[in-house]
């Protein structure tokens, strides 16, 4: 390594441990933000957050063009929780972060007391709402269809446990096969010691993946809530998920569970082959409906769906090799689509796929990040090539500085002409997102397992 080199590198190390600190910082605000007060007073609501709820973002007043995040998603808490996980494993005092986790578990189990019909019985809803807003309200027949097993695939709840009575694209199955992942990692890493967590614990490990058996491979909506269809994000964190129970079941001696999981996850592998399209060169992120290949086939969800499932080799992990020609398509396309990547070699910034209108339909951060995390795992994985992917990483990073602020605050999106933040403010999977980048980093790096 060159001086200039390691000076960049050193740069960079500064850089990146204070964000890391702030996005941790920034997380703990939206997990159990008790204090906090939305009023949709347009909808006739007042929503106050409970104790391990996780905020997908805890801005309660917008501007104009910025949505409205103060919800509680299976998704987006998923992937908070992954990085509290690492903040877990790095904390040497006062458990807070297992504390936060464990009032998350609690949360998560009590959604499965909510009950379209009971809701249906003993709110006002259509009456408090403004004659505007009456659009926006979901059908009778459809809030009473949540209950039992549906209410996992519910997507978003509101912050106080309640049911979301708002139109949205439902149902999606991926949320409870990655928190059935992420569970299952502090489980195994022993991250929660007293009993009665644990028995939480593991009683949501089940739920989840009992919703995750019942729904393998099914039509849902996507990650960006978008299109029903075969998604490959969500059948990939399913088959993990399904494989990964599947051993945690045989390990306590329910070999019958565990057939029946692994049963589950074969039917998924098969299915997930074709996803495989020779004309793009890439895996598609869904399956062609009567109207053929989707215009989004060539989608950035495959990749969050790599580093999320995890897998440590073989077929959808990241030493497949279709995996990394996915990974070149979608970075050759970006660098062409956005203005911000134009003229360089490395250090692309990366959104969801082409023709997005979503927004601005710019860069998103925890693309970005993820494309890096992407880097940082294949370091890992391929020690031959392990200094040009940390290269590849580390560059992608030092081109994200010129658009985080110095405050170090991250929205969903960033512009790609101009670089300027947009969309959602705080976005609470941003800054997960670049923790576990971080995390990555140091562990091709060789800087062991502390965030």
């Amino acid at each position: 390594m060159t001086e200039a080199q390691m000076a960049s590198a050193g740069a960079l190390d500064l850089w990146g441990g204070g964000l890391a600190r702030h996005c941790a910082a920034k997380l703990a605000q939206s997990i159990s933000a008790t204090g906090l007060v939305m009023d949709r007073s347009w909808f006739g609501q007042i929503v106050r957050p409970a104790a391990g709820s996780v905020l997908a973002s805890p801005a309660a007043s917008f501007a104009q063009g910025e949505p409205d995040y103060f919800f509680h998603w299976v998704r987006d808490s998923a992937a908070v929780m992954e990085a509290v996980r690492i903040l877990a494993r790095a904390e040497r005092t006062d458990g807070a972060w297992i504390a936060r986790f464990n009032a998350f578990v609690r949360f998560s189990l009590n959604l499965r007391q909510i009950d379209g019909r009971r809701f249906l019985d003993t709110t006002d809803f259509r009456a408090k709402t403004e004659p505007y807003f009456q659009q926006f309200l979901r059908r009778d027949e459809e809030i009473a269809a949540v209950k039992g097993s549906r209410v996992a695939g519910d997507v978003r709840y509101n912050a106080d446990g309640t049911l979301d009575f708002i139109l949205w694209n439902r149902p999606q199955h991926d949320g409870p096969a990655h928190r059935a992942l992420v569970a299952m990692g502090f489980e195994e890493q022993g991250l929660v010691q007293d009993g009665e967590a644990r028995r939480s614990l593991s009683e949501l490990i089940d739920y989840d993946l009992s919703y995750t058996a019942e729904n393998a491979g099914l039509p849902c909506y996507d990650i960006w809530e978008e299109e029903s269809a075969q998604h490959y994000y969500t059948v990939l964190v399913q088959l993990a998920a399904l494989e990964k129970g599947a051993a945690r079941a045989e390990r306590a001696g329910a070999g019958d569970l565990g057939r029946r999981l692994r049963l589950k996850a074969a039917g998924l592998r098969e299915l997930l082959e074709g996803f495989w399209s020779q004309s793009l060169g890439a895996y598609r992120s869904r399956l062609p409906g009567p109207g053929g290949e989707s215009p989004k086939a060539l989608d950035f969800a495959v990749i969050l769906g790599v580093v999320h499932a995890g897998l440590e080799s073989g077929p959808h992990s990241v030493l497949d090799e279709r995996v990394q020609q996915t990974f070149a398509k979608l970075e050759a396309l970006f660098a062409a689509e956005y203005a911000i990547n134009r003229g360089r070699g490395q250090g692309i910034m990366f959104g969801r796929y082409k023709g997005d209108s979503y927004a601005n339909g710019g860069a998103y951060y925890f693309s970005t990040f993820g494309a890096a995390e992407f880097y940082y795992r294949l370091a890992q994985a391929d020690p031959g090539r392990r200094e040009a992917f940390i290269e590849k990483g580390d560059a992608i990073l030092s081109r994200v500085r010129d658009f985080v602020p110095a405050s170090g605050d991250l929205s969903e999106q960033f512009d790609q002409t101009a670089g300027q933040q947009t969309s959602a403010k705080d976005l609470s999977w941003s800054y997960a997102c670049f923790i576990t980048a971080w995390h990555a980093r140091k562990l091709a790096l060789g800087q062991g397992g502390e965030a």
